[in-house]
């Protein structure tokens, strides 16, 4: 299993949520378990094994078999339960696949690496040249060689992995004439254990390195290796395997990387660099002070090579340690010398650092006396620099409170950071610097208390915890369902976990998408020219060196269209195919370039001039509200808010608590989020030869939108344009609108040039163009009692929607239909504002307004609870933020004022909308105890009560989601069943297949109706001239609509078939299918479905069905913090979901998981930053500032740099300066671009145990089946995960209140999503952050500014 947590580390999935992936890769490993696996009573192994006879996993080690027993697994199938109330009983699943039925093993296909793939010395060990237009690479054989070829070529690139000069080519589109590969020199390619240490070669890659020191760690004395280990711990998260695999250590200094994880390492364990070069032969340099000269730059000459570095040993009165727990031998003697790695990143494993610090401490012998101290930081400059005067400072002195104190404060003048300095987040960064140096201290503490026990007391408990390394545990989990009951035929597949029907193809890549269509004769690829400003006019346009590259072939823009139809008209018309005379963002889509290949057309479009006229830009939401930039407001009332909200002498800070009136008031903000889905937006449009058709292979969530559009782009019917959609590679939303402003611009050039186009957008670029989820703000005034009852809720909301209207709409009014979460508010006025502001409009996002609705409301409880001194666990993103400020306010647990306000069946919801069937007391009862939550809060408090730096929080949340369009048209839907002579079945339907497994559904559906396999059924793609006027797959109701679709067309037919099976009764589907055709019987029909009862919303009125039904759920989740860093672990989640009937319980637990895990993200990781607009003629001033404060080689007249700045010589999505290349570029623009910079969850961030139960006995008789919709209502139980980090820092805050610090803090304080690291360190106020002096706002330009 270690192998495997390597291997999967980097790796990416947006809609898993991870666990069913490391489930299966589970049962390959030597210590993994299948499902089916028991063991007797004599310890024998029933099963298990990969089916080989001499498996490892059947291997006996002293009498036991290594093919042990998961402890979380439960080996039985089915159990029988009995609700609470006794009313009903009914088989409990636990297992979704069976591993008995998997395919036996054949040792004749035992799987080989490819002997093609195989290294060949005789090949390798050959000099090599290859010749480009552009580039020359070679690859010496010996050192001579190596360091002549530098000599020849001294701006000539030496590259091992390729991991920093491939970005820069990809990305910055850089050239370097000259590549040399040195893998094949002996010299710069070994390991050597010498007399002082080791030599490592600079070409030796990242994992050759961690296997040597493993190695040399395993064999020599503990005490030489002290340095080996604590490089061995920072490895662990450096990057993943395939990172490290071809990475090499004489890259990450030679890169002078102001964040590179091991240069402040070697740096303060005093490595030394052996340098060489034709003229100037071998020289060394030490790793110090000195080395890095600016950002970027080191003392290094052009023509020189980095040959080797040398990493000394650690000697007997020395100790290196790492984040790691180090091997205590009984040789081990005293230590005088202690060494500690310290990271803190966005996300744990494979992250680049925000500040990361190397530090050692040798003392005089038997003394706590400093007589030497060593310390490097990155991320704290634009180089990795050295604490000099701390160090100087600290030296002679003893390692007591004193010199903490004093160290603290002379890090903070050693490390200052400029208000403006790139990266942002500098008090949080200033404030890690000392927290790191406090672990250090009380680590090298706990070390002296055993080296010189008389000298220094041992530590306490809560100071241990500080210098706990953290350990990743294997995730355990458990997921129940219903089983269908007995008597259900064997044929019907409803209800049973079925695996997904695309399943192997995708496992062994045979899946197709868009971009995996083969190439046709004449296609030409397509590359976007975008905006660089966020408001400007247009003066020209001129494309002519784009035109003078060779491959290309033409420029398209709105000169190719008519006025009329460069206008988008769906789903709105405020927005053109082609800027044209204005741009209103930076993404904003001028002109396409086709050429013969991709990397031509990519290359051509930068060489487009625009010329601008800049106009004044709004980006932030503030800003919007200043301007009062938005579309027509929204306002829901309910009941007179005054009459309980109209004491104006009871505010937030009133503490009466008898008072029946309690008012509170506050702000909060959410982020936005991007979607990253894993395909990103890829098209294909080929012309008809006659009559105007076009052909669309689209990765679209709406087939009919973009077939529309097309059509009227392109000046004809709808009905002489077809688009296909295969599968999606993901699309959360983010592939309902935003894919036409891809898609209609290759259809305009395919129409033009009479040629195949086609497009697949980088990254970046889709990150750019197409927009994420709104960033939301609100302010609000809520009114309870003293029990903690809701009276009144007043609140107006703000979502910043782009520069384009497109669903902002639709997602406020959902936000605020939404926005009482589960929780009945009494008398209710919310007002919501779509924000028009100068950036990428913004778009649907999975769950669509409800996460930021339902957060506000849960932050008010926990802050009325707080207040009211009551247990908040009784409680979506908005509602939830409110629900925690009550909660925090009256100082109650919320989950009892949650409770308190619960709605259950009978109530009115705010906009006056019955609930029936309303489950979300028994998804709330049956958690609590699946969860044994009453048991956890006492463990919790017990650990709070014991731990000073790190705390833990326990937060419950519920979840009411409407499920059904709030546009009354799209709730409809159409399918097509055709019937085979031969029996089989083709099915088509309005719906889009994106991994969600809504094609594997409606096969299960159309297998029920038809009474046959599902093996006979077949769905080849959602086609436009299959199924026409299809509405978005999207809003969790695709399942309702398309199911309800097949089953009307599949009982046509059976209408039809009933004479011919009532003349054949004991005939198989084959029999009558054929009896049928034979009798000219239709073998065909179509289907269609329209939600019924739904009523229009009245604003004026509030009144209306708005939802044809709510789903339920509820969470409970704990988590642990370090107050000193702001890192969290979420160690336990439970949920129950209301999913009424399932119809495919492996499917919808998989949906509930990776909503949950896609929430966890937005509440708490990912964040988008964007760069505040600047006056033109200060764009450098941040730079220029910081360079000035750090006494950089900045020249305010030195154009040399400006343009190396403005070209973005800076290396993309590394670390402190995120993607740096767009620090400098023009205003308004996103600066998170790519998974380097923007961080999704990965492995190591889902709970420890994730455990996912379904409710039982809960069918839900207004869709199909009795099922329910469950794509999006998880997602926003991932507020939990906030909820639970924020009451852990109430828990700091409390101990800081009651130890009577300088600050007296509130136990109701804000804290805005994402809770990232820095917001969680911040909002732990201590000893620490007290030191940490604040620049008053409006005083400097921030870096990035919060939108």
């Amino acid at each position: 299993m270690e192998q495997l947590d390597e291997y999967f580390t980097g790796n990416l999935c947006r809609c898993t949520g991870y666990r069913p992936i490391l489930d299966a890769y589970r049962t390959f490993t030597s210590n993994g378990t299948s499902n089916g696996t028991s063991v007797d009573n004599n310890s024998e192994v029933v099963g298990g094994g990969c089916g080989k006879a001499d498996c490892c996993r059947l291997m006996k080690t002293e009498g036991v078999y290594n093919n042990g027993i998961a402890t979380t697994t439960d080996t039985t199938t089915t159990t029988t339960t009995t609700t609470h109330d006794g009313e009903w009983s009914c088989r409990e699943g636990r297992h979704l696949h069976q591993e008995n039925d998997f395919t036996p093993y054949d040792p004749t296909s035992e799987l080989i690496f490819p002997p093609e793939l195989k290294v060949r010395r005789d090949l390798d060990d050959e000099y090599l040249v290859l010749r480009g237009r552009q580039v020359t690479y070679h690859r010496p054989t010996s050192f001579t060689h190596l360091i002549h070829l530098k000599h020849l070529h001294p701006a000539a690139k030496i590259i091992v992995g390729n991991t920093e000069v491939g970005v820069e080519t990809k990305f910055k589109q850089c050239v370097y004439p000259v590549l040399i590969n040195p893998t094949s020199v002996k010299e710069v390619t070994q390991v050597t254990l010498t007399n002082t240490g080791v030599q490592v070669g600079a070409a030796v890659t990242l994992t050759t390195l961690q296997e040597a020191l493993i190695l040399h760690t395993n064999s020599l004395p503990e005490y030489q290796t002290r340095v080996f280990s604590a490089i061995l711990e920072m490895l662990r998260w450096f990057a993943g395997k395939q990172i490290k695999n071809a990475a090499a250590l004489g890259g990450n200094i030679m890169t002078s990387s102001p964040i590179s994880d091991l240069n402040p390492l070697l740096m303060a364990a005093g490595a030394t660099l052996t340098l060489n070069s034709t003229e100037g032969g071998e020289r060394k340099v030490a790793l110090d002070q000195h080395f890095f000269t600016a950002y970027r730059r080191n003392i290094v000459q052009p023509e020189e090579v980095l040959v080797s570095v040398h990493i000394p040993f650690t000697t007997q009165n020395e100790y290196f340690h790492g984040y790691k727990q180090s091997r205590r031998r009984d040789d081990d003697i005293a230590i005088n010398e202690y060494f500690h790695g310290y990271k803190q990143s966005r996300r744990r494993d494979d992250d680049i650092a925000i500040v990361n610090a190397g530090c050692c401490v040798t003392f005089l012998p038997n003394t706590t006396t400093v007589s030497k101290l060593s310390m490097a930081f990155g991320g704290m400059a634009p180089t990795t620099v050295m604490a000099l005067r701390t160090m100087k400072e600290l030296k002679g002195r003893a390692w007591d409170a004193s010199l903490l104190e004093e160290g603290t404060s002379l890090l903070l003048q050693d490390l200052p950071l400029a208000p403006s300095a790139p990266g942002g987040m500098i008090e949080y960064r200033r404030a890690l610097t000392i927290s790191f140096f406090f672990k250090f201290y009380l680590s090298v503490r706990g070390h002296l208390s055993v080296s010189v026990p008389s000298l220094v007391p041992t530590l306490t408990s809560d100071e241990l915890e500080v210098t706990r390394v953290h350990t990743y545990k294997h995730p355990s989990s458990a997921q129940l369902y219903e089983v269908v009951p007995e008597d259900q035929p064997q044929l019907d597949p409803i209800g049973r976990p079925r695996v997904h029907t695309s399943a192997l193809k995708q496992t062994t890549g045979e899946a197709v998408y868009v971009d995996d269509i083969p190439d046709v004769k004449d296609q030409l690829q397509a590359a976007f020219v975008l905006s660089t400003r966020p408001h400007a006019r247009i003066i020209s346009i001129d494309e002519s060196r784009a035109l003078a590259v060779e491959g290309v072939v033409a420029f398209v823009c709105h000169r190719d269209l008519t006025e009329e139809q460069n206008q988008l008209k769906f789903p709105f018309d405020d927005e053109k195919v082609f800027a044209s005379d204005k741009v209103t963002c930076v993404g904003h889509v001028i002109g396409l370039v086709c050429a013969e290949d991709r990397k031509t057309a990519q290359t051509a479009a930068k060489l487009v001039d625009i010329t601008y006229e800049d106009l004044p830009a709004i980006i932030t939401i503030q800003d919007a509200i200043k301007a009062k930039s938005w579309w027509e407001p929204k306002t829901i009332i309910k009941g007179d808010v005054n009459k309980h909200l109209n004491n104006n002498d009871n505010n937030k800070n009133n503490d009466n608590k008898n008072n029946n009136n309690l008012i509170l008031q506050g702000e909060m903000h959410m982020g936005g989020q991007e979607h990253f889905y894993l395909e990103t937006n890829a098209h294909l449009a080929t012309p008809g030869k006659e009559d105007g058709e076009m052909e669309i292979y689209s990765s679209t969530q709406n087939p009919t939108l973009t077939q529309m559009q097309t059509a009227h782009s392109l000046g004809v019917d709808a009905n002489k344009v077809v688009c296909r959609v295969k599968r999606m590679g993901g699309g959360f939303g983010g592939k309902e609108t935003r894919t036409i402003v891809a898609c209609i611009p290759i259809c305009v050039a395919a129409r033009k040039l009479g040629r195949c186009v086609r497009v697949a957008l980088e990254r970046d670029e889709d990150m750019v163009m197409t927009g994420g989820r709104h960033p939301f703000f609100s302010r609000w005034k809520v009114g309870f009692t003293a029990q903690g009852v809701l009276t009144a809720l007043d609140m107006d909301v703000y979502a910043n929607g782009g520069h384009t209207i497109d669903l902002t709409a639709s997602v406020l009014e959902r936000c605020i239909f939404s926005l009482d979460s589960g929780y009945n508010l009494g008398a209710v006025r919310i007002c919501g504002h779509a924000c028009k502001t100068n950036l990428p409009s913004n778009t649907a996002f999975r769950a669509f307004g409800g996460p930021q609705g339902m957060l506000f409301m849960e932050d008010i409880m926990s802050r009325v609870a707080a207040y009211l001194n009551i247990d908040s666990t009784l409680g979506m993103l908005f509602m939830e933020d409110i629900m925690s400020r009550v909660a925090a306010y009256l100082n109650i647990d919320s989950t009892l004022i949650r409770q308190r306000n619960l709605y259950q069946t009978g109530d009115l919801t705010h906009c006056n909308q019955l609930l029936e069937n309303c489950t979300l007391r028994r998804c709330w009862q049956e958690v609590l105890e699946q969860a044994d939550y009453s048991t956890r809060c006492q463990r919790v408090r017990d650990f709070n009560s014991n731990n000073r730096y790190r705390k833990r929080g326990l937060a419950v949340i519920p979840v009411k989601f409407g499920i059904a369009y709030t546009a009354l048209f799209l709730n409809q839907a159409g399918a097509l069943v055709l019937v085979y002579a031969d029996g089989s079945v083709l099915l088509s339907h309005g719906g889009t297949e994106m991994g969600q497994g809504l094609h594997t559904k409606m096969i299960q559906i159309a297998s029920r109706v038809l009474q046959i396999a599902p093996e006979y059924i077949h769905i080849a793609e959602t086609s436009t001239d299959k199924v026409p006027n299809t509405s978005p797959t999207a809003g969790s109701a695709s399942s309702d609509l398309n199911g309800m679709a097949i089953v009307n067309a599949c009982e046509t037919i059976m209408c039809r078939l009933e004479p011919i099976i009532a003349s054949n009764p004991k005939g198989t589907w084959k029999d009558w299918v054929s009896k049928a055709y034979m009798e000219r019987i239709s073998l065909s029909s179509t289907g269609f479905y329209k939600t019924p009862d739904l009523v229009p919303y009245n604003f004026e009125k509030n009144e209306g069905r708005i939802f044809n039904y709510f789903s339920f759920g509820a969470a409970v989740t704990e988590t642990e913090i370090d107050c000193l860093t702001g890192d969290h672990t979420v160690l336990r989640t439970d949920i129950v979901m209301d999913v009424g009937d399932s119809l495919n319980p492996a499917i919808d637990i998989g949906q509930v998981e990776g909503a949950f895990t896609q929430g966890q993200g937005l509440y708490t990781m990912e964040e988008l930053l964007w760069k505040e607009p600047l006056p033109r003629d200060k764009d450098f001033t941040p730079w220029r500032n910081y360079c000035i404060h750090h006494k950089e080689p900045y020249l305010q007249g030195d154009l040399e740099l400006i343009k190396f700045l403005v070209e973005g010589a800076f290396t993309q999505g590394q670390g402190l300066y995120t993607m740096e290349e767009l620090l400098y570029s023009p205003q308004g623009a996103l600066l998170t671009r790519g998974p380097g910079a923007y961080k999704i969850p990965g492995f190591q961030d889902i709970p420890r145990e994730f455990n996912v139960s379904l409710l039982r006995g809960a069918p839900n008789p207004r869709a199909v089946f009795s099922s329910k919709a469950i794509g999006e209502p998880p997602l926003c139980l991932a507020s939990s995960v906030f909820f639970s980090i924020k009451q852990a820092i109430a828990a700091l805050r409390s101990d800081q209140q009651q130890q009577q610090q300088q600050q007296q803090l509130s136990p109701v304080f804000r804290l805005d999503s994402p809770a990232t690291a820095e917001r969680i360190r911040m909002a732990c106020q201590d000893f620490i952050t007290a030191k940490i002096e604040t620049s008053p706002p409006g005083s400097f330009k921030p870096w990035s500014v919060r939108v």
